[in-house]
């Protein structure tokens, strides 16, 4: 696969487009230029944000593989 930016890639996996996205699917996943890491769990996955911060300088973008059969409703709430 060719290399895509990170807003392509962020923007197949929530469409279910990305290669990747049916094995995450309904898992958090750390996005950083072309790379797709999962999320581990507790303490294990701050070691993994900060290695991350440290290799390429910025920080990974966290999302959410939605799973393609349910829907998912997001409610924001202001304070």
């Amino acid at each position: 696969m060719k290399k895509l930016s990170e807003e392509k890639i962020l923007s197949l996996l929530l469409s279910g487009k990305h290669p990747k996205a049916k094995k995450y699917a309904g898992h958090h996943v750390l996005v950083i230029n072309d790379q797709i890491i999962p999320l581990k769990e507790g303490k294990e996955s701050l070691k993994d944000i900060d290695y991350l911060e440290k290799k390429y300088g910025k920080t990974p973008t966290i999302v959410f593989v939605p799973r393609q059969d349910i829907s998912y409703i997001l409610i924001l709430c202001q304070k």
